[in-house]
């Protein structure tokens, strides 16, 4: 991995950590029944969670092969949001922690691959625009805390 890439790694991985100790104090009613905003629970929100990672994630690779990633013609982020969270409705959380848990696996073996010249390549993020790969990289795991934090805020407040 390149030396520079370390930290981040050190931040991605500290990130999941929180978020796996957050997620795994939860059963899966505690987890439905909490709400973070009134359209989302815990366990919606954690399904967002699952799904933007693996979407930044796939961005990020296409990143790096020097694709230029963009958005379709139309694209909602909302919609998109929704649809994957209603997507993942009938798992439970224990599932779509996993899923978390798989993408996070992936998202550091690919930070191993990267070249200094791959972290200044070009896609579009829905939030951001066009920005460098390293800058999604970033945007990925503060994305995470963004959600873990109000996750852990809302649970305190059910308590």
């Amino acid at each position: 991995m390149l030396q520079e890439l370390s930290p981040m790694a050190n931040k991605i991985n500290e990130a999941h950590a929180i978020l796996k100790k957050t997620l795994g104090a939860l059963s899966d009613d505690q987890s439905i029944v909490t709400k973070v905003n009134p359209d989302w629970s815990v366990k919606d929100e954690a399904a967002h969670l699952a799904a933007a990672n693996r979407g930044m994630l796939g961005i990020a690779q296409r990143m790096a092969q020097g694709l230029d990633p963009k958005l379709p013609e139309g694209y909602d982020n909302d919609v998109f949001n929704a649809r994957q969270v209603a997507k993942r409705k009938e798992q439970t959380l224990a599932q779509i922690s996993a899923e978390i848990d798989v993408t996070h696996s992936e998202l550091l073996a690919f930070l191993g691959t990267l070249t200094p010249e791959q972290l200044l390549l070009m896609g579009e993020h829905p939030l951001y625009g066009q920005v460098v790969l390293r800058d999604l990289l970033v945007i990925i795991y503060t994305h995470q805390i963004m959600h873990c934090k109000e996750i852990s805020a809302k649970i305190r407040e059910s308590k």
